[in-house]
This record gives structure tokens, C-alpha cells and sequence, in this order.
């Protein structure tokens, strides 16, 4: 009997619970009391999937070391870390990411086989340092929990009071200076550093520690989403921070505030891959924006289109910006019209607009509003992403430098729609972490301004949650 053969064998007889058939294969190889070790060690990994935010007792077998169950737990343990677990990922329907890169089923089975069970489990998590990380904030958090967690502060909370609090999370605050120990949390609480303790900052010292840990457990599941090896060339946006980074090669080259979509229209989750860059782009109004925002606006004032540089694409050809229509006539159920504005000031797309093929019509551009950029809160589009920093991003996406702001500078100057493609088509990945660590390894939190993790938290405590809204570029 050959080792691989031998360990496959002892393998079986464990998860089966033979004890016969184990004493048979220990005396054909040597092979066999390593396998014993490795059994076990799988099953003592599997108890311990609470580390990386999976729930243990899914996984937990019982004392009988029934073969199938035990074959089944490592299944769904090997599938949820591999690639998060199927029900979570569906739970909102835009998420839309590339599925897992291999298949953990054969890959479990060809491990067992190998004798190599240990070695593929201890590789199904993902390796990168923010999920490291983020695994180490959770034991952390879970830890200060397990010690009856932080004492809630009040407005009138002393120096000594707020100091100990602040202590928790910042080594640091006892030898700083307040206002500074405060400014370092409210920073890596996406709050405005500005030192004082206002209602936003108590409201978030006072958020409890198991709190602090779900939000970790709920990114985490989603990190198990995400492929493996990242490109070394992508671009990322955190609607949660609302923030984009732009990586080539694999260093950061472009950092910049964004403005992502309202609860109500909210930014998916999703891997697209751009196309090409448009300038001095016209915008499609979506036909939800149409009726429910413009067509209010033509009936209280039928030279609205004309105001904006707007025109029905298939109107009266006599009458393309639709003065002579009785818009009192028209509603919501029988608007027949398509809407589109000239590029210009009044362009809500301003001057360049990153294409982007997807399902959900959300796209990366610029816009006119440029001080919206300074609000704390830049949840208010529906659904695509502006980008402050627009200009500089363009030219690397065409180039993977700045090569290109020429060219980009004399198609802008022209005023008319033009289009370059891309010479290499990066992905782009909408994302959503409302804990993160910074350069540091310090953990960071956002709000859960969509709701995305209350809904996977719910589902993992086995709770009704509510649907989420429908996602979709119905505006800039």
C-alpha cells in the first residue's frame, strides 16, 4: 500500500469511526499516525471558525464521528471560507462579484486523498493583510467584550472618564494631548477631527464593544467574497467611506473623495470592468428621474428642458424641447419621452465619464457640484460615483501614468462628445467595508448607511431582514 494510498485509507476509517479498519491500515504504514494528528487537527480548526467570524456550530459534528457528517461539515466549512457562504452572498441582489476561482468540494476530496487535509484547510482563508488584520481586531473587540466592555460616557464625562474610555481602542491617549487622542478617533470613526466631544463623537465612543465586533465579523464574510489575488491594476471605491483608491502595479497611486448613492439608491456591490473614457459627455436621464423628477418640474414650468440645455430624444421634431406639449396631460404610466442634456456646465456629468459595462448603468464621473466633495456625508447621488480627483484618474486609466492630460486637455477643449478607449481595460470594484484597518493596522469604522450589514448580521442570527432597495445609476 502506497503512503497516498494509506493516508486516504486511514482518513476514511476516521471520519467513519472504524476502529478496525484503522488498526488494519496502521499496520501497513507509518503514514497512519500522521493522518490520526491531521484528523484531529481539522477538527480542532473547524472549532475554531468563531476566529474568523464563521459560526462554529454550523461545522460542529457531535461525539458520533458519523463519516457523512463529519464529510459534510468540512464541505461547508471549505465552501464558506473559500468563497463566503452562498445564503449571505445572495442576500442582497447587488452583489455581483466574481464567484470562487476553484472548487473547494474537490479540492477537499483531493486533499483527503493526498494526506494534505491541514495544509488545504489553513489555506481556504484569504491571506491578505487587511483580512489578517481584521481577524486580529476581532479577537481584540471580542476580548474587551468578554471583560464587560467599555463604561458608556455622558456630555459631562471628565478628562479622566473620556481618557480611559479613548484607551480602549488608542494606546496612545493617556500620554496625548485630549483634543489630539480625540481627533485620532473621530478620524478612524469618518467623523470630522475636530476634537470636541459632540453628540456625533459620544454617540460613536458609546457604540459597545460587541457591537464594534459584529461590524468585523459582517466584513470579514465579505472579505471571503473577494478574489484571492487582486489585480495589481484596479481601481476601488468604499461606499461605506466613500473614498477611491487607484492601485498599478500594486502600489497606491491615486487616492480621492467620492460621492456615492443615497440609502435610497444605493451603490452596488460589484466587479466591472472599464472600457474607455468619454469626454464632454451627454447624459441619458433615467426614466425613473424623468417621471418622478423632472416631468413634476415641466408641469409647473413648460420651458424647463430649454433651462437646462435638455431635449426629447424621440419628441415632436418640430418641438424638441417640448414647449408646445401640455404636460398637465402626461403622467407617470404613459411617459412616452426620453430625455437628454447637452454636455455643459449644467451637465450633472461635468466633463469626463468612466465607462463602465454592468448591469446595474453605474459609472465613475465628474461633476459641476465640486463643494459636495467637502460634506462629512456623501451619500447623496443615485446609485454612480463622482470622483474629486476625476482628472488625474482619467489619464491613468488610459495610460497607468500621466501621459495622457494632453490629449484629455484638447478633447475637453473641443466641447464635443468624444471618446477614448482604454489600452488595457481595469477592473473596477464597488465596494462597501465599514471596518477597515489603516496604514497603522489600527481598526477603522463606518456607518452602515445602506443597511448591508444590520441585513447579513440578521441572516447569520437566523433574523427576517429586510430587502434592499434595488440599486441603479438613475442619476449622476
Amino acid at each position: 500500500m502506497n503512503r497516498n494510498r494509506a493516508a486516504a485509507f486511514a482518513m476514511a476509517a476516521i471520519l467513519a469511526g472504524g476502529l478496525q479498519l484503522l488498526q488494519a491500515a496502521a499496520a501497513e504504514t507509518r503514514a497512519v499516525s500522521g493522518t490520526i494528528s491531521e484528523a484531529g487537527a481539522a477538527m480542532a480548526l473547524l472549532s475554531r471558525a468563531g476566529e474568523d467570524g464563521l459560526d462554529p456550530q454550523r461545522y460542529r459534528v457531535g461525539d458520533s464521528h458519523d463519516s457523512t457528517a463529519v464529510m459534510m461539515a468540512l464541505n461547508d466549512y471549505a465552501r464558506d471560507m473559500s468563497g463566503g457562504r452562498a445564503d449571505l452572498r445572495t442576500l442582497d441582489a447587488d452583489v455581483v462579484l466574481p464567484p470562487p476561482q476553484s472548487d473547494s468540494s474537490a479540492g477537499l476530496s483531493a486533499a483527503i486523498a493526498q494526506g494534505s487535509l491541514m495544509a488545504f484547510l489553513t489555506g481556504l482563508p484569504p491571506s491578505n493583510p487587511e483580512y489578517v488584520a481584521l481577524k486580529n481586531a476581532l479577537a481584540r473587540y471580542r476580548g474587551i467584550a468578554a471583560a464587560g466592555g467599555w463604561p458608556l460616557l455622558t456630555p459631562q464625562a471628565s478628562e479622566a472618564e473620556l481618557r480611559a474610555r479613548l484607551g480602549f481602542e488608542d494606546r496612545d491617549a493617556a500620554a496625548s494631548p485630549l483634543p489630539g487622542a480625540l481627533k485620532r478617533f473621530q478620524a478612524r470613526h469618518g467623523l470630522p477631527a475636530d476634537g470636541a466631544l459632540n453628540a456625533a463623537t459620544l454617540a460613536a465612543l458609546n457604540v459597545p464593544a460587541t457591537a464594534r465586533a459584529d461590524t468585523i465579523v459582517a466584513n470579514l464574510e465579505r472579505w471571503r467574497w473577494m478574489p484571492r489575488q487582486p489585480e495589481p491594476d484596479r481601481i476601488v471605491i468604499n461606499a461605506a467611506d466613500a473614498r477611491l483608491e487607484m492601485f498599478l502595479g500594486g502600489e497606491s497611486v491615486l487616492t480621492s473623495r467620492v460621492i456615492v448613492g443615497k440609502p435610497a439608491t444605493l451603490t452596488p456591490i460589484l466587479r466591472g470592468q472599464g472600457a474607455g473614457v468619454t469626454f464632454n459627455p451627454a447624459w441619458t436621464v433615467p426614466h425613473s428621474i424623468a417621471v418622478r423628477e423632472i416631468l413634476p418640474k415641466l408641469k409647473r414650468n413648460h420651458a424647463y428642458l430649454a433651462s437646462q440645455d435638455m431635449f426629447l430624444v424621440n419628441g415632436p421634431t418640430d418641438d424638441p424641447q417640448g414647449l408646445r406639449i401640455d404636460w398637465h396631460t402626461v403622467n407617470v404610466r404613459n411617459f412616452p419621452y426620453q430625455i437628454r442634456q447637452y454636455p455643459g456646465p449644467k451637465n450633472p456629468l461635468g466633463l469626463v465619464k468612466l465607462e463602465l459595462p454592468n448591469q446595474f448603468d453605474v459609472y465613475l464621473h465628474d461633476t459641476p457640484g465640486k463643494t459636495a466633495f467637502n460634506a462629512a456625508s456623501r451619500a447623496v447621488s443615485h446609485g454612480c460615483v463622482r470622483v474629486e480627483q476625476i482628472m488625474p484618474l482619467a489619464p491613468y486609466t488610459l495610460a497607468a501614468d500621466l501621459s495622457a492630460i494632453d490629449k484629455i486637455n484638447d478633447a475637453i477643449g473641443t466641447g464635443q462628445t468624444s471618446y477614448l478607449p482604454m489600452k488595457k481595460n481595469i477592473p473596477i470594484y464597488f465596494l462597501y467595508w465599514t471596518a477597515f484597518v489603516d496604514a497603522d493596522g489600527a481598526p477603522e469604522f463606518r456607518r452602515d448607511l445602506y443597511g448591508r450589514d444590520e441585513r447579513l448580521l440578521a441572516a447569520l442570527a437566523m433574523r427576517v431582514a429586510q430587502a434592499a432597495v434595488t440599486p441603479g445609476c438613475r442619476k449622476a
